[in-house]
């Protein structure tokens, strides 16, 4: 409880909406007014009441001085209290000796260093910044020092001559003179440790606030990083974006071409087009597999080839496991080669014939089936997206060729059973009439048989007659 009532002293006038330098001044402020008035005030005012009652009110005043400064603290007079704690305590240690001091007296030895010590009070109180009260209460204090001599001439006091000269003796060769200089250590020592809080106030201050900024660069930093990294993110996944909707272009654009119901021969032409310059290649092939050959065995078949805006006529064939075309077939894995075989392939222009710089076979793959392959060879290499792409383009394509040989076996077995059907109503309509003409030649034969019989009876009639 005690504790909490000197912490409150010490901290009166505190407040957050003081100014940073303003709340450093608090505490040093309250503990030099408590040294003051418990080192210097107090002691002098019990002395005084010993040995020179008429003196006591001066140490009194400093008593009450030092009880102002902290009520008026409380009540949010800072500014002022330090103005007064500053000024008033030297005066009065000043005016005690000057009235124990004749006219051609020097001054109390003792008195006077606790009035010294009392000039270390404004560099405690006053921050550099508050120019005004530090240099004011500065020229204030050595005004009181300057005009001593000219107060001991103007105060005096009325009092046993003897017993003022024996307590003048004691302050300034006796017992009273040590504990006076004991009690002006005190002071100043209560200053400088004023100081010391001050200074070590602001090396926590500065600590702190170096502390704080070195957070706030780290946070900045921080800050900065997780900025980049979402500006990357952000950057990915715009790219990211950018690539799905690319494909999903031109997936729709295969599906269109799809359901153009073309020729087979002009609709494969218009895919290979449409795929080389989609992804900005420079040379493409759609190669079909033939599993109904001649020769019984499969064959992949060049179905189109298209370079440099203009379609090709080409044709090659090629067996599985033949060439690079024939080994992606039998692996029916994708082929993506950087550097080209040399007599491979070459592109044409208006530059001449040149290797291309990257060669992509894909197989065209429906329920792991393989029902073609796709070449594209291109001046730039393929990027992942781009290869991830046509492999799924190529899914379209291979359930294109995988219906369309299925609806062209459905439509030659469709022409075949229509042919059987004919031929069977044919060979009904020719059993009919051979049915008809048996017929006919049974009627015929057995009227004659009937005829034959009814001869044979009147021969039979003619003999026996």
């Amino acid at each position: 409880m005690r504790l909490n009532i000197l912490e409150r002293v010490l901290n009166a006038g505190s407040s957050e909406q003081l100014p940073k330098y303003l709340i450093r001044k608090v505490k040093p402020t309250n503990i030099v007014t408590l040294i003051l008035v418990f080192t210097v005030a107090i002691p002098f005012v019990i002395i005084s009441l010993i040995f020179i009652p008429p003196l006591f009110f001066i140490p009194l005043a400093g008593v009450i001085t030092g009880v102002g400064v902290i009520t008026a603290n409380f009540l949010g007079g800072l500014k002022y209290s330090r103005l007064f704690i500053s000024i008033l305590p030297i005066w009065q240690v000043i005016t005690y000796n000057a009235f124990l001091c004749g006219p051609d007296d020097q001054p109390i030895s003792s008195l006077f260093l606790v009035a010294i010590s009392f000039m270390l009070a404004p560099f405690i109180m006053f921050d550099i910044r508050e120019k005004v009260f530090l240099f004011g209460s500065l020229i204030v204090c050595s005004l009181a020092i300057l005009t001593f001599p000219v107060q001991k001439v103007w105060l005096n006091i009325e009092y046993d001559p003897v017993l003022l000269q024996d307590y003048i003796s004691l302050l300034k060769t006796g017992w009273l003179s040590h504990v006076t200089i004991v009690l002006a250590i005190l002071a100043a020592v209560g200053s400088i440790l004023g100081l010391a809080i001050l200074n070590y106030s602001a090396e926590l201050n500065s600590e702190t606030m170096r502390e704080e900024a070195e957070q706030q660069k780290e946070r900045l930093h921080t800050e900065k990083l997780q900025r980049e990294e979402d500006l990357e993110q952000l950057k990915q996944a715009q790219q990211s974006e950018r690539k799905r909707q690319w494909a999903a272009e031109g997936i729709a654009q295969l599906s269109d071409v799809l359901r153009s119901n073309l020729p087979e021969q002009e609709l494969f032409d218009k895919i290979t087009s449409m795929i080389v310059k989609y992804v900005q290649a420079n040379q493409g092939g759609l190669y079909v597999v033939d599993r109904e050959s001649e020769s019984k065995t499969e064959e992949i078949k060049l179905a189109a080839c298209y370079a440099y805006g203009r379609k090709k006529h080409m044709e090659q064939t090629f067996l599985p496991g033949q060439g690079l075309l024939g080994q992606t077939y039998l692996e029916s894995k994708i082929t993506y080669m950087t550097v080209v075989p040399e007599n491979y392939i070459t592109i044409t222009s208006g530059l001449g014939e040149v290797t291309p710089s990257a060669l992509l076979i894909v197989p065209l793959k429906i329920n792991d089936v393989t029902e073609g392959l796709l070449e594209l060879a291109s001046f730039n290499k393929f990027e992942e997206h781009e290869v991830e792409f046509i492999s799924k383009l190529g899914e379209g394509i291979a359930s294109f060729i995988q219906n369309n040989r299925v609806n062209v076996h459905t439509k030659v077995l469709l022409e075949q059973a229509k042919e059987q059907a004919e031929q069977l109503q044919s060979q009904e309509e020719e059993m009919r009439q051979n049915m008809e003409e048996l017929s006919a030649t049974q009627e015929e034969m057995q009227r004659k048989e009937m005829r034959y019989q009814k001869r044979i009876q009147e021969l039979e009639k003619q003999v026996n007659a």
